[in-house]
């Protein structure tokens, strides 16, 4: 329960006295601070003074002082934080993953970080260590793209793939591609295959020379028909950037989208690049997966530069928007009539769950990355670097766990993934 201090109940009524004496009907600027796991609104002795100065009956209070008071949300968001590691740890390190970090945002501020490794940590990590976070990356694609179509650079219908193709010496198997839209490949609804092998299976590859076997091959569906999830639409996405903007997909997106969020941790590193603050994920020998990925898959970042970037989609949240309020709405429609799973649909670079959560998740070799919006205003980003959870998607169980044992006071007990 939150005490209110004795004084506010006739400050509030010298006010409202003031108001009908024809006071100036503004409402007062209350800053929002955040400190620890707590947010709160402070308003200050001199804020205070302010309002009550410019009413006409500024002698009612001219003996009156009233000391800095902080004033609790209605509700703590996270009252025990101790019970939300806890619980993340239980599905991630206590199931033998090596690291984990985590973060929260709410109403556009972060209000808790948490990271944790095992005795078999090559690296222990902290709240500042950057994750790979594989498939994530394509939520700073589709940003990178919608300010190109809100700056007119790009179109959502327009076709792309032909004018990349011919930009970088590609030949078109399958005439159909040519005419793959900006929208399709946002949705996966180009008809491309996934070609899943190629990327993690079938040694070394460098993205050309995968662009070339991949799209020398006839089109799996036709476009705009069916969802079918491939890395490749967002790396030809990544291409389409490099196409109207002159630059590489990496200063694109940094220019565009990080750089003017503040997200100074966002890097783009190969497969057996690890810089000094990274999470050092194992790797197996003869890869060149992240070479390949691209801006489908080749970030690294800190849990709490991950929900930030979520965060800038939510249109009601108080944080900076780069994208136009439609088109951050348009991100969250499914493209197809018929779900892509029964569990959850794709819309424009986010994965939209039946849960009520919007986010994406991310998945490569001992990564398993997730950043979801709650249908409760929190943005949660968890990290992993390890083998558990076995199946990605389960770290939406592990963060209603650690939320619902935040807030009962109840700790988590069993892990999702044993």
């Amino acid at each position: 329960m939150i005490r209110k201090p004795k004084f506010w109940g006739s400050l509030l009524i010298l006010i409202m006295v003031a108001a009908c004496a024809g006071a100036d009907n503004s409402a007062p600027d209350l800053s929002i601070t955040s400190t620890g796991t707590s947010t709160s609104t402070s308003t200050s002795t001199s804020t205070i003074a302010s309002i009550v100065t410019s009413t006409s009956t500024t002698t009612i209070l001219a003996n009156t002082t009233v000391a800095s008071t902080t004033i609790a949300p209605p509700q703590d968001p996270l009252p025990n934080p101790d019970l939300f590691d806890a619980a993340i740890k239980l599905h991630t390190i206590d199931a033998k993953s090596r690291d984990v970090s985590a973060a929260v945002i709410f109403e556009g501020q972060v209000i808790h970080t948490f990271a944790a490794s095992s005795p078999k940590s090559s690296r222990p990590v902290n709240v500042d260590s950057s994750f790979r976070i594989a498939s994530i990356s394509k939520v700073v694609t589709a940003e990178t793209v919608l300010k190109l179509v809100d700056q007119g650079l790009l179109q959502l219908d327009e076709p792309i793939v032909g004018r990349v193709a011919d930009n970088i010496g590609l030949t078109l198997a399958d005439d159909r591609a040519r005419n793959i839209t900006v929208k399709q490949l946002l949705t996966h609804t180009s008809g491309i295959s996934n070609f899943l092998k190629i990327f993690f299976d079938a040694g070394s590859y460098d993205q050309m020379g995968m662009l070339t076997e991949v799209l020398g091959q006839p089109l799996a569906t036709e476009p705009g028909s069916t969802y079918k999830y491939s890395n490749v639409n967002f790396i030809l996405l990544g291409k389409a950037i490099e196409l109207v903007t002159g630059l590489t997909y990496q200063d694109a997106a940094k220019q565009l989208v990080l750089s003017p969020l503040g997200l100074q941790s966002f890097r783009m590193v190969g497969t057996y690049e690890f810089g000094p603050s990274d999470a050092l994920h194992a790797v197996s020998g003869g890869r060149t997966y992240m070479e390949q990925l691209g801006a489908a898959g080749a970030w690294v970042a800190t849990a709490s530069d991950v929900a930030k970037l979520l965060d800038s989609l939510n249109a009601d949240s108080p944080t900076q928007h780069l994208v136009s309020r439609e088109l951050m709405d348009l991100m969250k429609v499914p493209a197809t009539p018929s779900p892509a799973d029964p569990l959850w649909d794709y819309g424009l670079g986010l994965r939209i769950f039946v849960s009520g959560e919007w986010g994406h998740s991310g998945s490569v070799e001992n990564v398993h990355a997730m950043v979801v919006h709650r249908s409760d205003g929190l943005v949660v980003c968890v990290l992993v670097n390890g083998a558990k959870p076995k199946d990605t998607d389960e770290l939406i169980g592990a963060i209603n766990d650690a939320v619902l044992a935040s807030r009962t006071g109840v700790a988590a007990t069993t892990t999702v993934a044993p």
